[in-house]
């Protein structure tokens, strides 16, 4: 998680400082590192309901560590260039795609259902965590070692990474008949086509992803050297303060255990996260980001939790490797889209507009599912 939080925040520091590119090609290098979620997270999926989860981690994880370690070896050899960074993204997405649903379909198959929902808030802890060392971090060992830093804390971390993951233990993988991957994903989407809770949460999940996520994780960034003319890496100390309030909300959702109505709850959250990205796109300064992206976090982990637990708790579990792997090609698969078309956008009308207009489309989405769906609304 570490990694990962940290390499999205280093392609765009890399190309709009270290190449001096602007927001499209770092809207194209982000696209890349995230397109393999589409086409390859399902597949993912249906190995980690059928294989030991520990080895495909292992896998995943130190394939996740060669091509890090080879941007390492080009950036020492003064070789490393955009073409490089666009096919080395792509790799990279292609391990982290591999890794992501077993880590997920891990949580409920490790904890009793009535600590499920404790359980996500603790993995969304733990992400939150890292999100809150990663850029950080990342952007000092950058200002010490220039971008050799920034990708050798990365090596380190994937290297210590692998040594915790040789001690995991998870359970047997039951034998189940054999079928071809595509027949077993497509299991996964009707379950949740015949589900309209289901179908509710994976729609918001979506508006999340290609709105308020891109434009806050990717298009803020470049908001902050084209209109704030501040240092593309300063988003480092946004996505810490961003990082503790998901934290703090985290911890309570992990304390409070199980909740009456999370359904509505979620929706909540995500209404109030969606109006402070449209306050967001119009902030005139680098203070006044600061605690809204705090407020941010608040809301975002309750909505992080909620979704997630949600989700998880209405799936049963021998498809919940299928399921969260389209989570995740709903979460993070879609982002890369998402940062294409607002790079684009960004450079027409500006990127504080183009986060403003993220933020309204995504409230007005949740507001009428709110109003809508009762049913959404009423979740336990």
């Amino acid at each position: 998680m570490f990694v990962g939080n940290a390499q999205r925040f280093a392609v765009g520091w890399l190309v709009l400082d270290g190449f001096g590119g602007n927001e499209t090609r770092q809207g194209l290098a982000v696209f890349m590192l995230g397109i393999p979620m589409a086409f390859i997270v399902m597949q993912a999926g249906a190995l980690a309901d059928r294989v030991n989860g520990r080895v495909l981690l292992m896998r995943s994880q130190l394939g996740f560590l060669v091509v890090v370690a080879a941007t390492l070896l080009l950036l020492i050899m003064g070789q490393l260039n955009y073409p490089w960074v666009l096919a080395l993204s792509v790799l990279s997405g292609i391990a982290q795609a591999f890794g992501q649903p077993v880590r997920q379909a891990l949580i409920p198959l490790l904890v009793p259902d009535r600590l499920l929902m404790n359980a996500v808030a603790l993995n969304a802890l733990a992400m939150t965590t890292s999100m809150i060392l990663a850029a950080p971090l990342v952007k000092i060992a950058g200002d010490l070692y220039d971008f050799e830093g920034v990708y050798g804390v990365q090596v380190i971390m994937l290297v210590l990474g692998l040594l915790v993951v040789r001690r995991m233990r998870t359970p047997e993988v039951k034998e189940a008949p054999r079928r071809r991957l595509l027949q077993e994903t497509a299991s996964a989407l009707r379950h949740v086509v015949s589900d309209i809770r289901l179908r509710v949460l994976f729609l918001l999940l979506a508006v999340a992803a290609l709105s308020v996520n891109t434009a806050v994780m990717v298009t803020m960034q470049a908001k902050l050297k084209e209109e704030l003319l501040r240092d593309s890496g300063d988003m480092a100390y946004l996505l810490a303060v961003m990082a503790l309030g998901i934290a703090i909300t985290s911890v309570i959702v992990m304390r409070q255990g199980d909740m009456k109505r999370k359904g509505g709850k979620f929706q909540r959250a995500m209404m109030c996260g969606s109006a402070i990205v449209a306050c967001m796109g119009q902030a005139s300064s680098f203070r006044v980001l600061i605690p809204l992206f705090f407020l941010m976090g608040l809301a975002g982990g309750l909505y992080i939790t909620m979704n997630q637990g949600l989700i998880q708790s209405n799936t049963p579990k021998d498809l919940m490797g299928r399921v969260m792997a389209l989570y995740l090609l709903v979460q993070a698969g879609l982002m890369p889209l998402g940062a294409l078309g607002l790079g684009w956008a960004a450079s027409s009308i500006g990127t504080g507009n183009v986060i403003t207009i993220c933020g309204v489309i995504s409230l007005i989405v949740v507001i009428w599912t709110h109003l809508g769906f009762p049913t959404v609304r009423n979740l336990d």
